[in-house]
C-alpha cells in the first residue's frame, strides 16, 4: 500500500473558491484580506501531530499561487486531510488496475512506466511514476484504489461508485459530472489549494512559506528533476529531497492532476508542479496548467490524498 504521509491541516483560508473537495465556503470577516484564523497540525519527528491556533497573516504571494487569488467575501475551510508522500507509481498503478478489472471497473488507457515503458506491460521493477493516463482514469483509479484497501470510494456518478473513465465529449463524461461524498475515507485527487499548501509545506509564518521551491528561493536542484538535471526523462520517485511536510517530487518529475476545473470549465483540469520537461521556472510551487479531461501526456501523473480524521470543530 502507498505510504501516506498525514498532514492534517484544519485551517480557514482567505483564498478563491475551490469546491472540489472542500466544504462550503465561509463568508470572511471584514479583515479576511490580510489575515485569516487558521488551525494547522504540524507533524512531530514521530510523525504525529500537534495542534497549534494561530493567527497568520498572509503574504503578498506570486500572482499565481492559489493563495494570491483571494476573495475577500469568500474563505475556504480545508478539511484535514492526508498525502502521498510521492507520486503514483506505475507499479502501484499496475497492481490496483488489474485487480479491479474484475470489480467492474473500467480504464480508457492502461498507463505506461514513466515516460520511455511500453504501455501497459508488466511493471519493469522501477519506481517510477505512471503516466499517459488521463484526469478520467486517474479519478476512476481513486475509486478502485480506495475499495481495494478496504476504503469508501469518494467519486459517486448517479448515486453509485463511479467506476468507468468513458470516451464521452470532454466536459459530458461521467468522471467530471461525478460528485465527491465528504464522508468517505477513500483516496481521491488533491484540491488546488490543498496541493499548493503540502508543496509550500504548510507553515505559514515559516520563511520558506514564500519560496518558488520550498526548501530554496533560487533553486530547485534538491527537490526537483526538471531540465537542467533530468536528462530529459522522468526519474524513480522520491529520489530527490523532500519539502518540509516530508512530501516528495510537488516539484518536476511530473506534472499533478488536481480536481479543480480550469477557470470554471468542467473539460479542463489543473495540473500543478512541472515536469522533467520544464526549465526551473517552470517547477515552482506556482507551477501550473491545464488539460481536457481525455488527454494524455507522458509527463504528467498524479498523487493522492484522503481526508483525514479532522479536528475542524475542536476548540
Amino acid at each position: 500500500m502507498k505510504k501516506i504521509l498525514v498532514i492534517s491541516i484544519s485551517a480557514l483560508l482567505a483564498v478563491s473558491l475551490f469546491t472540489g473537495c472542500a466544504s462550503k465556503p465561509k463568508s470572511a470577516s471584514a479583515g479576511a484580506k490580510t489575515e485569516s484564523k487558521k488551525r494547522v497540525s504540524y507533524l512531530s519527528e514521530g510523525g504525529f501531530s500537534r495542534n497549534l491556533f494561530e493567527i497568520v497573516t498572509v503574504p503578498a504571494l506570486e500572482k499565481e499561487s492559489v493563495f494570491a487569488r483571494v476573495s475577500s467575501d469568500d474563505a475556504i475551510d480545508l478539511m484535514a486531510f492526508s498525502m502521498a508522500q510521492s507520486e503514483t507509481t506505475y507499479a502501484r498503478w499496475y497492481e490496483v488496475v488489474n485487480w479491479a478489472k474484475d470489480k467492474g471497473y473500467k480504464f480508457t488507457n492502461p498507463g505506461r512506466e514513466g515516460n520511455a515503458g511500453r504501455d501497459g506491460a508488466a511493471p519493469a521493477g522501477s519506481n517510477l511514476p505512471v503516466t499517459m493516463i488521463s484526469w478520467r482514469d486517474a479519478v476512476v483509479w481513486c475509486n478502485a484504489a480506495s475499495e481495494k484497501d478496504g476504503l469508501s470510494p469518494v467519486y459517486k456518478y448517479n448515486g453509485a461508485v463511479l467506476k468507468e473513465a468513458d470516451s464521452a465529449k470532454d466536459g459530458e463524461g461521467k468522471a467530471e459530472n461525478a460528485v465527491v461524498d465528504p464522508s468517505a475515507n477513500g483516496y481521491r485527487l488533491p484540491t488546488e489549494a490543498e496541493w499548493e499548501f503540502a508543496a509550500r509545506g504548510g507553515d505559514q509564518k515559516s520563511e520558506n512559506w514564500t519560496n518558488l521551491y520550498s526548501v530554496s528561493n533560487t533553486s530547485p536542484d534538491s527537490i526537483a528533476w526538471y531540465t537542467d538535471n533530468s536528462n530529459g526523462t522522468a526519474h524513480d520517485v522520491m529520489t530527490k529531497s523532500a519539502n518540509g511536510f516530508g512530501v516528495y517530487d510537488l516539484n518536476g518529475n511530473v506534472w499533478e492532476w488536481c480536481y479543480n476545473p480550469w477557470s470554471s470549465n468542467n473539460a479542463r483540469r489543473v495540473m500543478r508542479g512541472g515536469s522533467y520537461r520544464k526549465a526551473a521556472e517552470g517547477v515552482s510551487v506556482v507551477s501550473r496548467d491545464y488539460a481536457p479531461v481525455s488527454r494524455l501526456y507522458d509527463d504528467v501523473g498524479f498523487r493522492v490524498v484522503k481526508y483525514a480524521p479532522s479536528q475542524r470543530d475542536a476548540k
